[in-house]
């Protein structure tokens, strides 16, 4: 009788108004956690820049952490200043659970790894016995061993439903283990937890699937609109729209300085007549390729966009012309010492630049693009591989 008046209240606490309440906070929890690690997985993609990298990892292990301080937060709202409970310790492994699987990064396995030490430190200190030392050092190693399986083989769980499930389960399992050792309770119970805990992963998962499914799309159509197909860069359209607004906000705020870079490869005809237009576009992704790296690297905020044919252009802000020629005339000299390999050719790529900052005096966007159009083409007369700064030739 006692075990079921137990079991009872196990299904009270797992199942009433405010799981229900703490299942949709969770979830719009984690649908923001979902968006902002596509976001800055998108910006870690684009920009591939090891301290960026860093940044985003850091930035989604602290909405890790500040999610599972809200949720309980809110359970000390919901019950009166208590946190035991069994809805709390679901969807906190929720949390856990589904940021090592969705974000993937080291700092968040790192949060998973000292979880249980910090779970068992905690209670410990607050006068828990010692007396399951050796059951929770068996559920951490087991546990630590599941999350770094978990973290290196995401690909192949998620192929493989049950594996999926198993993992799960034995996620779930061990650390119901590491909370006995502190906390015990009828291992019965063990199964119900379980199952709540898996349900709750499974809601989490059709919610998440549902964000994943949307972003994926508005990420195709923005790739699709905004960016060539052939660099991958941003591409016309999105250049026109870009430099519009840049112009149209330095109208209004002065704001600056604002520099715009026009550069060609030079005898880009010359490669698709030789090697064929296979070798061009190589050639035209190798060197958009290896410029947005070196902008992304130099941390310029430089936006490069493939204006059209071997012409591309980047934008600035906050670099005076000087600056950014010096920049560039730098990328300039490295992309020479960097051929690109194509079959069994090895083809020498060189490009000629135009620089120009927006002026006060420009009465249209047209007056500030047809100057930095007119440097590029100096710099072609001067005999190409060579760099123009407010009509100045950069010399070495």
């Amino acid at each position: 009788m006692l075990h079921l008046l137990t079991l009872s209240s196990l299904g009270r606490d797992l199942f009433n108004i405010k799981m229900l309440i703490v299942i949709l906070i969770t979830i719009g929890l984690i649908t923001l956690m979902t968006i902002l690690t596509y976001l800055l997985e998108q910006q870690v993609h684009r920009r591939q820049n090891r301290y960026w990298t860093i940044g985003a990892h850091g930035a989604e292990a602290l909405s890790v952490l500040i999610s599972m301080i809200l949720l309980r937060q809110i359970f000390i709202t919901l019950n009166s200043g208590s946190i035991i409970s069994w809805t709390y310790a679901t969807v906190q492994l929720t949390i856990l659970l589904f940021s090592l699987n969705t974000m993937r990064n080291l700092a968040v396995e790192i949060i998973n790894l000292l979880m249980p030490l910090f779970i068992y430190g905690q209670a410990i200190w607050l006068g828990h016995s010692t007396q399951y030392l050796p059951v929770f050092l068996a559920m951490a190693i087991i546990l630590i061993s599941t999350v770094v399986y978990i973290t290196h083989n995401y690909q192949e769980l998620h192929a493989t439903q049950w594996k999926y499930l198993l993992f799960q389960i034995l996620y779930s399992g061990t650390w119901w283990g590491v909370i006995w050792s502190v906390h015990p309770f009828k291992l019965s119970h063990t199964l119900v937890i379980i199952l709540a805990f898996v349900l709750y992963m499974w809601l989490i998962r059709l919610a998440v699937n549902r964000v994943q499914k949307f972003f994926n799309e508005v990420l195709t159509f923005d790739q699709q609109v905004n960016y060539d197909e052939l660099t991958g860069i941003r591409n016309r359209a999105s250049f026109d729209t870009h430099a519009r607004e840049v112009f149209a906000a330095y109208q209004h705020h002065q704001m600056g300085p604002v520099t715009m870079v026009m550069f060609d490869i030079d005898h880009f005809k010359a490669f698709n007549d030789q090697y064929g237009h296979l070798a061009g576009d190589a050639v035209l992704r190798h060197v958009a390729h290896f410029v947005e790296l070196e902008l992304n690297q130099r941390s310029t905020h430089g936006q490069i966009f493939r204006y059209g044919g071997e012409e591309f252009v980047i934008i600035f802000r906050g670099i005076s012309a000087l600056e950014a020629g010096q920049i560039m005339r730098t990328i300039q000299r490295k992309l020479k010492t960097v051929p690109i390999k194509f079959n069994v050719q090895t083809l020498n790529v060189t490009v000629s630049i135009g620089i120009s900052e927006l002026q006060p005096t420009d009465q249209t966007f047209t007056d500030w693009f047809v100057r930095v159009d007119d440097y590029l083409y100096q710099s072609k007369q001067a005999g190409r591989d060579q760099t123009t700064v407010e009509s100045q030739l950069l010399t070495d």
